[in-house]
């Protein structure tokens, strides 16, 4: 997403231009697409004189907002998903779950510890089918 300092709206995905008054953001572009720096009064790679014209340049004001606005939503969506998470863990009765859970980590340490064992030519084999497998799954679940 993109914020214009000439109109001061918003574009989204990475533009090239304004959508609402036509600026190009920060540098200069001819007709051929091709990027020029901001001062230049000619295309550097065809040597046209039909450039853009550029937004101006940011101010620190503009910047301060621009940080202030992405720390304000980081925040915003950092509280709301501990107060989820949060949540959750308070809602869940730890005394039914938690002896499974410990023997659930306890197997997946096991397993882990067992194939640290194992050697080298049978853990490339091992591997290798692995990525095999999540090739074939993935490429089932594109299709649908």
């Amino acid at each position: 997403m993109k914020r214009c300092t000439a109109c001061f709206h918003y574009t989204l995905g990475q533009p090239s231009y304004c959508t609402h008054c036509g600026r190009s953001y920060d540098v200069k572009i001819c007709a051929r697409g091709h990027v020029n720096p901001r001062g230049v009064q000619y295309c550097a790679e065809c040597g046209t004189g039909d450039l853009s014209t550029p937004a101006p340049p940011a101010t620190l004001l503009f910047r301060i907002s621009e940080w202030t606005l992405r720390l304000a939503l980081v925040t915003f969506v950092v509280i709301v998903a501990m107060s989820i998470v949060l949540g959750l863990i308070y809602s869940v009765d730890w005394s039914q779950i938690g002896p499974h859970l410990l023997a659930l980590l306890i197997m997946l340490g096991i397993l882990y510890w067992t194939t640290t064992l194992l050697p080298g030519p049978v853990k490339h084999v091992g591997k290798s089918v692995g990525r095999q497998a999540w090739k074939r799954m993935t490429k089932h679940e594109k299709r649908k």
